[in-house]
């Protein structure tokens, strides 16, 4: 195994890579540039001014799976003793031979990894449940593309012993995607989109759903809708239904999608969203999850974290996603594209505390505790690839405090 540390500056990120042949659900953005530029301007105000000497430093860096066919890290978790990640294996984010890929470790540094379903399956989360660990996918039917992109299913599959998977069955309604599974309290939950599926505005929508077995899920409220006509405004309306308490505007987004959750010490629900044009949003409920619109929801003054993952480790609230250099406008962090961001949750925000060696394609990740004060982060990247096609999945212990 290649340890990596934390030598080499941050890559260039030349823009999201566009495929000949791709699956992808969500539609490639233009540019980080133009994105940047329509963001609300309450989140281009300056922050201090922060070098990469003021953020923590991961204690070490491996590689995961290296033939530049490991593409968005799903999640990871650990399960009767064994570490599991589970990840895109394909010539590209969201080719056309993507299938989902397990690796599995007993001690960090070894992997073994699997295939565990068949071609166009994208978007993997794992979640125990009891003697079964599941492996949730999208499936995407590339055969029936429309103007709003091409239908897809979400499947499920299991394992009892961690190497024989069972065939994957479809567990959920068309065109609503899952993204990142939580227990709680006896519970599971988490969210959907539609984004990719139906045309952008008021047709898109991110959803809460809740189990008891992972395998049936029943809805439980609507966390944000898009709007036919994103902005922002001092007064609400139908298209700029949410409050942003940071700015103190009201607003809305055409495509809302990738949301993760995370319960708090007293018992509400935190989610984290990706807005297209905004930073992320971030909202939270009280039980029994029903009402979304009681708090006012915030957009973060620090990232949009596209592809986030929440965890709690020990204290701390960790967060993830993709870090873009038009959200660091003085340069002092050294980068010019993109990377694999660390983030800590505190009054009500989201805070850079980590760069992982990463770049080009790059962002999605899954966070698990190794200590009180240290996290395990699993992600991808292609700077070791770029400007060819390529990517790799890295595992990284990132210390918090």
């Amino acid at each position: 195994m290649h340890n990596q540390g934390n030598r080499g500056p941050i890559q260039a990120y030349p823009g999201e890579i566009k495929m000949n042949s791709r699956i992808r659900r969500r539609e490639m953005l233009a540019s980080t540039a133009g994105l940047g530029a329509t963001l609300l301007a309450g989140t281009r105000a300056s922050q201090a001014a922060t070098s990469r000497q003021d953020l923590a430093q991961p204690h070490w860096v491996r590689k995961v799976y290296s033939n530049g066919r490991g593409w968005h890290v799903g999640n990871m978790v650990k399960w009767k003793g064994t570490y599991y990640i589970c990840f895109v294996d394909g010539t590209g984010h969201g080719s056309e031979d993507s299938q989902i890929r397990v690796s599995s470790s007993t001690d960090l540094k070894n992997w073994t990894s699997q295939i565990v379903t068949g071609r166009t399956h994208i978007d993997p989360q794992l979640l125990p449940v009891g003697d079964k660990l599941l492996v949730y996918a999208v499936k995407i039917d590339v055969q029936k593309k429309t103007d709003s992109g091409s239908p897809s299913w979400e499947v499920m599959a299991s394992t009892r012993d961690g190497k024989n998977w069972s065939q994957p069955k479809r567990c959920f309604l068309m065109n609503n995607d899952f993204w990142h599974p939580v227990e709680h309290r006896g519970r599971y939950y988490i969210t959907c989109d539609n984004a990719g599926h139906v045309p952008s505005g008021s047709n898109c929508k991110v959803d809460l759903l809740t189990s008891v077995d992972g395998e049936r899920w029943t809805w439980v409220s609507e966390i944000i809708h898009g709007s036919d006509q994103p902005g922002d405004e001092k007064t609400p309306s139908e298209h700029w239904p949410y409050f942003d308490e940071m700015n103190k505007v009201y607003f809305g987004t055409r495509r809302p999608s990738e949301t993760a959750l995370c319960f708090l010490d007293d018992g509400r629900l935190l989610a984290i969203t990706r807005a297209i044009g905004y930073m992320a949003c971030i909202s939270i409920a009280d039980p029994p999850f029903t009402d979304w619109n009681r708090y006012p929801r915030r957009l973060s003054h620090t990232s949009r974290c596209y592809g986030a993952a929440i965890q709690r480790v020990g204290k701390h609230i960790v967060v993830t996603g993709r870090y873009q250099a038009d959200q660091n406008p003085d340069g002092s962090l050294g980068i010019k594209g993109a990377a694999t961001g660390v983030f800590l949750y505190k009054d009500g925000d989201i805070n850079l505390h980590a760069l992982l060696p990463s770049g080009s394609d790059t962002g999605y990740a899954g966070i698990l505790p190794y200590t009180e004060n240290e996290a395990l982060i699993a992600y991808y990247s292609s700077h070791e690839h770029s400007p060819n096609p390529g990517s790799n999945v890295y595992l990284a212990s990132v210390p918090l405090a």
